[in-house]
């Protein structure tokens, strides 16, 4: 087969149908392949009685506003009972007969949803049919509104382009903006999917309709902004945050240990090395650790949930070898002890654990009136006491009657401090009840009685021998006849010839955990995903238990280190995937020989590009840490990896103004295949989210790229106003991050030395572009001017045509979809767009079964899609690989590899770009003269009349100069 994609072959090359017809317009046309936009073919003015009137704009359940920077607009309102759908306007405007015809709606740049409720909708259609699809469709809803403001100050625009079918041989047609609530993506039924529209939504100004993909706005745009330094919030939030975690640690040191899920018991853990936690080297928290963990091993026993759709899925019992490695040094006996065992003696004993009371203990009245208190100004040791304030002739304390403890046979010790405060008689004691089996009291109570009066901390104590039939101890610290008193640090010591209490048949922990992470590596080496993000998991899961195993069972570790190391090498795209075993360990190599997790950019591939699903550096870093932390090897190979992973992000972040008006940086997400609105969050180094925060790669990578971007995010102050989720959020999984910021990676971060603090897409920075041929997608800096591009979008069965755009200036931001031409190896396979709305594929998971494909149909009135009858070719797949649909055969599951095309040409404004995905032929870029263009990859001057030969894996990007 001829390499080059030619004149005769590229009709043959681009879609079938009228979306042929259209990829061979753009290139025959030398105006659409290389010049910038003429005039568009119609405006319509939105709130302007003249353009209206014009164009038959027909609304219904829509309001005129006065809009920004005095233009007219529209909003659409919400019905009556409100639903998912709301307002509608209809108009009438030009199209071209043949070829594409696009529509860009007009923006106000500084709209943004108040909350998730109010991310409403604009959804296009087109002579009655809806035009694109709700949720990560390759032509996506004509607005999106997001939490974040897209370019405050400034208006913005979005492009679509028509089905090639709906317009041909036209003049004009009708098209209609309808208005929709929220869409939930992860929803399991349509109610969870389709959210009711509450509110107006936001503003539209304009409609146009053109010819070419870029639109160059329309003169009124607004002020490139002036971006000063965010002067608030500072360093006090990290107070805030402190108090979140020293709340959540006594929660958890007072409360139930089942109740604790793995983010919970490993915070508490590292919590035993915080010394502002009531854990930091506190035995009770080791307790509570473990028996957080006996709670989880006893329930995997009836519910094998626990370890196949863990906490943290994927992950299986990973944590559990976490903090047996992190509490190496500390643990003591504890592993020989048994699991579940129920408490000795006295429980919480210096009343240092618990959440807003202490735990173990609940206040007790027998008579008259008192007040109770879990002093923290008056104790003997620790942080707290027990205060019992009684007015006279008042018996009232604190009791262990709801949580009763074992005790043993024989003679045993008992005391208690006591500080008293003009106490009356009988006075302040210590009472000690015994039960037997049956909850029956045995015996009758006795009482410690401490001086009355005032006094100073005071000890007393009394031996008592344990009645024969008791099992069972209560401890009550009591004021009778009236006073104030304290107590503190109360103990229960076996004396010689003491027994421990009888627990029955219950497992030695260390063959307990034993178990529990050997099934855990078995079963998730068995039932390796193939995401990235979840290999990263799944590998982190395995290597921590493995580890955990050859610390406590080293006989029964199933893997060697360099073995469990190598799934990570595998997660991070360092070595080939080779994906899930058998029970004897031979992988299935589901993706064949040579496939890799990572790009060799260092993009982790969901196909194509991720905006936010591809922001892995808290999980890269977990993968580091559990290699080298406490303790473990090194490995370079490992290192390099991450580091050129993490810096390959840098590239999508690009220079804005927070909702505020402070200048920052953001994550590019507008050209990603699972982000499902933009912009992106604000980011530098790494973005804050569940499992990370933004310096956590800078404080542990010694990498001065890395450092100098968290730098940079701290001089922006854009760091500290960026830790609302670890101020807020209750989770306890972020409860782990804000504990390390503390603990870890704040001071590390601090004490680095000053580094560059450049991004490749500052305005001041050097021309640039950035190619990523794996995953189809470019990032381009020219000048004042950014574009992203992906080549390869969303297309999940078959070669689609289309290609997503980005383009920032300084004032204002552009995003497209756009026909583009694309050369694809002949297989004889083609896919027929379906009569789908909600997604154009079916989920790759045989969990999602109950999901539909194509989604949830919208409630209403049966629509359809405007795309539906679209015929485009399947590409190839590796040879070695037996299905890119990895088992699931759901009627248009999302594939690997068959909606990537072996080279694409696309041509926007002023730039062409002819990206070669083949590893092995050079291809060829054909332009169309006369003039000049210049090679933003290698800087030279190109005269644009004849072909361009683009290497394997190479791309080409050339800018119209004249």
């Amino acid at each position: 087969m001829n390499p080059e994609l030619s004149r005769r072959t590229l009709l043959r090359a681009s879609g079938a149908g009228v979306a042929a017809a259209a990829s061979w317009n753009l290139l025959a046309e030398p105006a659409a392949a290389t010049a910038p936009a003429g005039r568009p073919l119609d405006v319509v003015i939105f709130g302007d009685a003249a353009s209206e009137a014009a164009h038959a704009v027909t609304p219904t359940g829509s309001d005129v506003v006065a809009g920004a920077l005095g233009q007219s607009a529209r909003v659409l309102n919400p019905q009556t009972p409100a639903s998912a759908w709301g307002g509608t306007v209809a108009c009438t405007v030009k199209c071209v007969p043949e070829g594409t015809t696009y529509v860009t709606v007009k923006l106000w740049g500084g709209d943004r949803a108040p909350t998730e409720a109010d991310q409403s909708r604009l959804q296009l259609f087109c002579e009655g049919q809806q035009v694109g699809h709700y949720h990560l469709g390759a032509v996506d809803p004509l607005d999106i509104l997001s939490l974040d403001a897209h370019s405050p100050g400034r208006f913005h625009y979005h492009t679509l382009p028509l089905p090639e079918v709906m317009t041909k041989d036209k003049e004009q047609v009708t098209l209609e903006i309808r208005a929709m609530g929220r869409v939930w993506g992860y929803g399991q039924n349509a109610a969870e999917f389709y959210r009711t529209l509450n509110n107006p939504t936001r503003p539209f100004y304009r409609l146009s309709t053109h010819r070419e993909p870029y639109f160059p706005g329309d003169g009124v745009q607004g002020p490139a902004p002036e971006a000063p330094v965010r002067p608030e919030p500072g360093p006090e939030v990290l107070e805030t945050i402190k108090a979140r975690v020293i709340k959540e640690h006594r929660t958890w040191l007072g409360g139930s240990a089942a109740s604790m899920d793995s983010w919970a018991y490993l915070s508490l853990a590292e919590g035993y090395f915080y010394p502002d936690s009531p854990a930091y080297q506190n035995p009770e928290a080791l307790d509570q650790v473990l028996a957080a963990v006996d709670a989880r091993y006893t329930k995997w026993l009836t519910d094998p949930t626990v370890l196949i759709a863990s906490d943290q899925q994927w992950e299986g019992f990973g944590k559990v070898g976490h903090v047996l490695v992190l509490l190496k040094d500390v643990l003591g006996d504890r592993l020989e002890r048994r699991i579940g065992a129920r408490p000795v003696g006295a429980p919480n004993p210096g009343f240092e654990r618990g959440g807003t009371a202490p735990a173990g203990w609940t206040t007790a009245r027998w008579a008259g009136t008192a007040t109770w208190l879990w002093d923290d100004t008056v104790k003997r040791s620790g942080s707290r006491a027990v205060k019992v304030a009684a007015d006279a002739g008042a018996v009232a304390g604190w009791s262990t009657s709801q949580n009763r403890t074992l005790i043993g046979q024989g003679r045993h010790r008992y005391s208690v401090w006591v500080k008293t405060e003009s106490v009356a008689a009988p006075g302040a004691y210590l009472n000690v009840l015994f039960y037997d089996p049956a909850g029956k009291i045995v015996g009758t109570d006795q009482r410690i009685l401490a001086p009355t009066g005032t006094n100073d901390w005071t000890q007393i104590t009394t031996e008592l021998t344990t009645p024969a039939t008791a099992v069972e101890l209560r401890l009550d610290v009591r004021v009778h006849g009236g006073g104030t008193a304290w107590f503190d640090d109360v103990e229960v010591t076996p004396l010689d010839g003491a027994t421990e209490p009888d627990q029955g048949d219950l497992p030695i922990r260390r063959e307990a955990y034993t178990t529990m992470m050997a099934e855990s590596v078995s079963y998730w080496r068995q039932h390796m995903p193939h995401y990235s993000n979840q290999v990263q998991i799944c590998a982190l899961g395995i290597y921590r238990c493995n580890r955990g195993l050859m610390l406590i069972s080293p006989d029964k570790a199933p893997l060697t280190e360099e073995k469990a190391r190598d799934y990570i090498h595998q997660a991070i795209g360092s070595r080939p995937f080779l994906g899930r075993e058998d029970a004897s360990g031979i992988p299935s190599k589901p993706l064949g020989e040579h496939f890799y997790q990572a790009t060799r950019k260092g993009l982790t591939k969901e196909l194509g590009y991720v905006g936010s699903y591809g922001e892995v550096t808290c999980w890269l870093v977990q993968l580091y840490e559990a290699v080298t932390r406490f303790d473990g090897v090194k490995d370079p190979e490992l290192e390099a990896q991450l580091v050129k992973m993490i810096n390959a992000r840098a590239v999508f972040r690009y220079p804005e103004v927070d909702n505020d008006g402070y200048r920052t940086m953001r994550l590019e997400a507008a050209v990603g295949w699972r982000d499902d609105h933009y912009p992106g969050v604000v980011t530098y180094a790494q973005r804050v989210d569940w499992d990370g925060h933004p310096l956590m790669a800078s404080a542990v990578f010694d990498d001065p790229a890395i450092v100098g971007r968290g730098q940079r995010m701290v001089a922006d102050n854009q760091f500290f106003g960026g830790l609302d989720l670890l101020e807020t959020h209750t989770w306890s999984r972020v409860g782990v991050v804000a504990l390390r910021l503390l603990l870890r990676d704040w001071p590390a971060f601090t004490a680095r030395t000053a580094q560059p603090q450049a991004f490749p897409m500052d305005w001041d920075a050097p021309a640039f572009v950035f190619s990523d041929e794996e995953n189809g997608v470019v990032a381009i800096k020219n000048g004042k001017e950014i574009l992203y591009a992906s080549l390869y979008w969303r297309a999940r069965q078959a070669v689609n045509n289309l290609a997503r755009v980005h383009h920032i200036t300084p004032d204002t931001h552009r995003v497209a979809t756009l026909r583009q031409q694309c050369s694809v190896t002949p297989t004889g396979e083609t896919w027929t767009e379906r009569d789908w709305l909600c997604f154009n594929f079916a989920i790759n998971d045989p969990a999602a079964s109950h999901i539909p494909p194509g989604g949830f149909p919208p409630p209403g009135p049966e629509l359809h899609q405007a795309f539906a009858g679209e015929v485009l070719r399947v590409g190839p797949h590796p040879a070695d690989v037996p299905d890119p649909a990895l088992g699931v055969d759901f009627p248009g599951v999302e594939k690997l590899f068959v909606g990537k095309a072996q080279f694409y040409r696309c041509s926007y404004g002023r730039y062409l770009i002819g990206m070669n995905t083949d590893g092995e032929r050079t291809r060829r870029l054909y332009t169309t003269g006369p003039g000049t263009a210049r090679d933003l990859v290698t800087g030279r001057r190109v005269r644009l009349g004849g072909p361009i030969d683009v290497k394997p894996l190479s791309t080409v990007v050339l800018y119209l100069e004249d």
